[in-house]
């Protein structure tokens, strides 16, 4: 008898058999009085036994399900081989090496949507996990309440927690996936649509916000994570070209993603100078792939950043700063 689940949870894993049978076993934990799937994607792990963990758990609950890659497609790839498999009223979303420890999470979050047709994202606190040492993801001056999207673009403090602690309204991904997440793959915007605050942005469109400020999970910091391997230059360019996406994604509070733009490619060129210090020729200083999303970045902060526009003197001194870079 097939149920009638009310919630997707989306695993993503890739080479995680030493944390995700912790992960699995949190989401069992869960105390719920309704239904929900778990569904793992694999992105083609070969280099440890996490399939025969994920078959393991796939045979012995009927809730939970998998999807394996036949070829490593990348996080994006992967995820949304998911999304598009979710149809529920809800979903969320625990990566394979994190885990939840508040047994109640899920019920929690579920009851008051439920309860509230206005908000699309009930969101909460997590506790980050490096080198056996545990602080909030975000401080405790956020308060718990009511947040919105006029909140967000007037630059008030506002809480865009990790993937661990969001829960979702499927105002989207019940639809289909975005054109603009489909045509990503395989461009320099996809890193624009993989994480979680992509997710938290494009969800923020279409309904409030509910922020608890009590831990619920642990989102694990390690050595190989992809944000950590980053140099600052790198994080910096790829925040500026995610809200030139979401600039394109929305088509409204235009000033605002473009300004968010110019004021991440700012912090690019600033990280980038303070590089060309440390540079030896054994290494490549800038690759063609950044080279070109730099451009991108430029050119799009050009034409639509009024406080770039506004400000000739910094415009002028980036435009040097940019011009050293790129030759």
């Amino acid at each position: 008898m097939s149920k009638n689940y009310q919630l997707t949870i989306i695993m993503s894993n890739y080479n995680q058999a030493v944390y995700i049978e912790k992960a699995i076993q949190s989401v069992l934990a869960q105390k719920v009085n309704f239904d929900y799937k778990l569904l793992i994607t694999d992105d083609c792990s070969t280099e440890d036994n996490s399939v025969d963990i994920i078959k393991k758990y796939v045979e012995n609950y009927e809730n939970i399900e998998a999807i394996f890659a036949d070829n490593n497609g990348g996080y994006l790839t992967n995820i949304l081989r998911a999304k598009e498999n979710t149809k529920t009223e809800y979903f969320c979303l625990l990566d394979a090496d994190d885990y939840w420890t508040d047994t109640e999470w899920l019920q929690r979050a579920f009851d008051f949507l439920e309860s509230h047709g206005d908000y699309a994202i009930y969101e909460a606190n997590v506790l980050t996990l490096q080198d056996k040492t545990t602080k909030p993801f975000l401080p405790p001056k956020i308060v718990s309440g009511t947040y919105t999207i006029e909140d967000f673009v007037d630059n008030k403090l506002f809480p865009i927690t990790q993937t661990t602690g969001m829960f979702f309204r499927n105002t989207i991904f019940k639809n289909g996936i975005p054109e603009i997440m489909k045509t990503a793959i395989g461009t320099l915007s996809e890193r624009s649509f993989e994480g979680d605050v992509n997710r938290f942005i494009m969800h923020l469109k279409t309904g409030k916000v509910f922020y608890d400020k009590r831990p619920v999970g642990i989102y694990r910091i390690t050595s190989n994570g992809i944000w950590v391997r980053l140099k600052n230059s790198e994080k910096n360019l790829l925040n500026a070209r995610a809200y030139m996406d979401y600039y394109r994604y929305y088509q409204e509070y235009t000033e605002f993603f473009s300004n968010r733009s110019w004021f991440f490619f700012q912090k690019y060129l600033d990280a980038k100078q303070k590089e060309t210090m440390q540079f030896t020729h054994n290494e490549e200083f800038i690759s063609t792939n950044e080279l070109s999303n730099a451009n991108a970045v430029y050119q799009f902060c050009h034409e639509n950043a009024g406080t770039l526009r506004k400000n000739n003197e910094i415009y002028n001194k980036l435009k040097k700063i940019y011009h050293i870079i790129r030759s």
